[in-house]
C-alpha cells in the first residue's frame, strides 16, 4: 500500500476507534477481556506514545515505562488524539528503512516494521470498539482494510504464530493449514505441528485444513474475533474451537 494511503487508513481507524469508545466509556469490550472502552483508548494512547519514543530515538523503551493515561475520560480523548497525530507524523516522516529497535521475532529492526504494526493494531482494535458498540449487529459494517488485513495476516503467521504454538499449554493443534483469501493475493501454508519452528510459506499447497474468506475475515479469525467471521473451514471441523487457545 502506498505511504499516503496507509496513513489515511490508519488515521481513519484511529479516529473511528475513539468515536465508538466515546459513545459509552464504560462499555465492556468483549474481545479485550477485562477492558471497557476507556481502557481500550488508554491502552492505544500509551502504545502510540511508546512507538513514537522508540522511533524517534531508535532505542528500546520498556513497556513498563509507557506513558500513564489520564484517568479523567474528558481528558482521555484529546490525549489520545494528540498521540495519534504525533505518531502518524513521526512514522510517515521517518524513512521506512531507518534503523530502530523493534520486538520483531525475525530481527526486522526498521522503522517500517512499526508502520505495519500500528496499522494492524489500530485496525483490529477499531473493529473491537465498533463491535462492542453494536454486538447485536454481529459485526461492524466496515471490515478491515484489505491491504492492512493482508499485512496483518503476514505479520501474525511469521512474527507471532511460532511463539504462540510453542506455549506448553497449547494442545490439539496439529497438521497443516492453508489460508486462502477470496478477495486478494494472500495464500499461506503452515505446518502447525512444527510448533516453534512453524514456517509459514506463501502459495497454494494442499493441507489438512483449509480456511477461505476475505482478507479481513481471515485476520479476524486468526486473532480469535468471535462470532466466527464469514470463513469457510474445510477439513478439521474442531480447528476453530482449538484455535481459541492462541491468544496474544
Amino acid at each position: 500500500m502506498a505511504e499516503l494511503d496507509l496513513t489515511i487508513v490508519t488515521a481513519a481507524d484511529g479516529r473511528d476507534l475513539l468515536a465508538a469508545a466515546q459513545t459509552d466509556w464504560l462499555r465492556p469490550i468483549p474481545h479485550c477481556p477485562g477492558w471497557d472502552a476507556s481502557a481500550l483508548v488508554a491502552h492505544m494512547g500509551s502504545i502510540l506514545a511508546w512507538m513514537t519514543r522508540i522511533v524517534t530515538t531508535g532505542e528500546r523503551v520498556a513497556r513498563a515505562d509507557r506513558e500513564t493515561p489520564p484517568s479523567d475520560p474528558t481528558a482521555l480523548a484529546p490525549w489520545y488524539s494528540a498521540h495519534l497525530d504525533r505518531t502518524l507524523d513521526v512514522l510517515t516522516t521517518t524513512a521506512a528503512d531507518s534503523p530502530t529497535w523493534t520486538f520483531s521475532s525475525r530481527g526486522d529492526q526498521r522503522a517500517g516494521w512499526w508502520r505495519r504494526r500500528l496499522a494492524v493494531e489500530l485496525a483490529i482494535h477499531r473493529w473491537d470498539a465498533q463491535y462492542a458498540a453494536d454486538p447485536a449487529g454481529g459485526r461492524p459494517s466496515r471490515p478491515l482494510n484489505a491491504e492492512v488485513a493482508a499485512a496483518g495476516i503476514e505479520e501474525f503467521l511469521t512474527e507471532f504464530l511460532p511463539g504462540l504454538l510453542a506455549q506448553p499449554s497449547v494442545d490439539g493443534l496439529a497438521g497443516t493449514l492453508h489460508l486462502h483469501a477470496t478477495d486478494g493475493p494472500s495464500e499461506w501454508w503452515v505446518d502447525l505441528g512444527a510448533r516453534a519452528d512453524a514456517n509459514a510459506v506463501r502459495g497454494h499447497t494442499e493441507a489438512d485444513t483449509a480456511i477461505r474468506g476475505t482478507e479481513s475475515d481471515l485476520l479476524l479469525w486468526l486473532t480469535n474475533r468471535a462470532p466466527t467471521p464469514s470463513v469457510e473451514i474445510l477439513g478439521q471441523g474442531d480447528l476453530a474451537a482449538r484455535w481459541a487457545q492462541l491468544r496474544r
